[in-house]
């Protein structure tokens, strides 16, 4: 008999919003993820791995007294995009869990990615800064795919989202980047995006996301097509908001209106004009989360 989600935990461990103390905010982004089935099992997985600074290993020591557990129990690690404020952990965090926990994420996450700034330089962003793609194939598995993966049963990654709309655009010095193919430099369309489906035992759907450069709307469009559930009631993570345009915010809140949210758990590039826009559109539902939130979702 295939189990069934009753239930998903979400614990943020980065990022640059911090709601409890003791914890330390940064740039970057990771989540701990832990799902209950109807037989009592449990699967747990990080969503990303932060920036790399030492606040996702204390964030998860104070977390860890708060509630007995550490990242040992971790069956993979899950990356939303290959930008440094995701990725920068891996290493540390394959470290932390003390086994070598497969890494799943998009074949472009794992390219050169290139910031050229205004004066001309370029800086590395994403995992090249930090490791090489041989370092990371000698520490664990690494899964690439652009196809949507199931994690396990009720879990799966959108893979590359379809961007249908012509709203959700990429924006300001994400115009900037490039990557490197083949030995060719193209504009990075961060085609790696990706973010994970949660369908539970009830057919409700909760979507987390890392930055979501592929746009919140076109991202649960896609959802809706590979679950075939219209009863999404939890989006939480990063939307990148931060510079949308007031098209942008009016089509994305008339578009989320139309399903039975009960939690809106924006943070990390989403920022302050997307939050503000979201928490007056779902006043009843916004949650300000940030490093130290934890978010619950149980079927019915």
């Amino acid at each position: 008999m295939t189990r069934a989600i009753v239930e998903v935990e979400i614990r943020i461990l980065a990022d640059g919003n911090v709601e409890i103390g003791r914890v330390v905010g940064e740039a970057g982004f990771a989540a701990l993820v832990s799902v209950r089935y109807d037989d009592s099992s449990e699967f747990q997985f990080l969503f990303d791995t932060a920036g790399g600074t030492p606040a996702l290993e204390h964030n998860v020591g104070i977390m860890k007294d708060a509630v007995e557990r550490d990242l040992s129990p971790i069956e993979m690690i899950i990356l939303s995009h290959g930008h440094w404020d995701h990725v920068a952990g891996v290493l540390k965090v394959i470290a932390m869990a003390g086994k070598p926990v497969p890494v799943l994420c998009h074949p472009d996450a794992l390219l050169h990615k290139i910031f050229i700034s205004d004066d001309g330089k370029r800086h590395e962003i994403g995992i090249h800064q930090y490791y090489s793609e041989s370092e990371l194939d000698a520490k664990t598995d690494v899964i690439v795919t652009n196809k949507p993966f199931n994690v396990a049963e009720g879990i799966m990654t959108t893979g590359e989202v379809p961007r249908t709309n012509d709203f959700e655009k990429l924006t300001g010095r994400l115009m900037e980047i490039v990557t490197v193919r083949d030995g060719k430099e193209t504009p990075d369309l961060i085609e790696d995006d990706l973010s994970i489906i949660f369908h539970m035992k009830d057919d409700s759907t909760v979507i987390l996301t890392g930055c979501c450069h592929s746009g919140i709307v076109n991202t649960v469009n896609h959802a809706v097509a590979l679950t075939g559930s219209t009863s999404i009631v939890g989006i939480i993570g990063g939307l990148h908001l931060h510079d949308a345009s007031k098209e942008r915010l009016t089509n994305t809140i008339e578009h989320l209106r139309r399903y039975p949210l009960t939690t809106v758990g924006a943070c990390h590039c989403t920022g302050l004009r997307g939050r503000c826009a979201l928490m007056n559109a779902f006043e009843n539902t916004f949650k300000n989360i940030g490093v130290g939130s934890v978010l619950t979702f149980e079927a019915k």
